[in-house]
């Protein structure tokens, strides 16, 4: 849920982040094979879309070789609007593990792993923003490295 601070919150409604109840992968790289900016460098909560269809647009090939086409591609609940989360939504989903485990786990899924998870935030053309889920550290990560992937949408 989106609190007073967050992008996208509004007083008196309810919005905020969906993750989906399964990775999408759990080897995936951030680029689609060479180091080039794409200029998805939104950090901030609500600028994951639009990172993630940046992403696509510049990288092109086939989207599900790599996390935010990965991400896009996922179709889970019959919604179509999934995409790769920014760096502070990456976040955010780091402080609601809890929930977010114990949702996927009610409903068939799986609990995030305590390993690395991809951003769509660009640190520059040869790195991306990443977080581990096992303490919260937020590194700069080689768009070459294989990482997990868990597409979100928005409400």
């Amino acid at each position: 849920m989106f609190v007073d601070g967050d992008t996208g919150y509004v007083a008196g409604e309810t919005h905020g982040l969906i993750a989906a109840v399964e990775d999408q992968s759990s080897n995936k790289r951030w680029y689609n094979g060479s180091y080039v900016t794409t200029g998805a460098t939104g950090t901030a909560i609500g600028t994951g879309a639009t990172n993630t269809a940046t992403i696509i647009s510049v990288q092109g090939g086939t989207e599900t070789s790599y996390a935010a086409g990965k991400a896009s591609a996922y179709t889970g609940g019959g919604y179509t609007d999934w995409f790769l989360p920014s760096k502070e939504e990456l976040n955010k989903m780091f402080e609601n593990k809890g929930t977010i485990n114990s949702t996927a786990s009610a409903n068939g899924g799986s609990n995030l792993l305590t390993e690395i998870y991809w951003s769509s935030s660009e640190y520059n053309n040869i790195y991306a923003w990443a977080q581990t889920f096992s303490g919260g550290y937020q590194p700069g990560q080689e768009k070459d490295n294989t990482s997990n992937v868990r597409a979100v949408r928005t409400f």
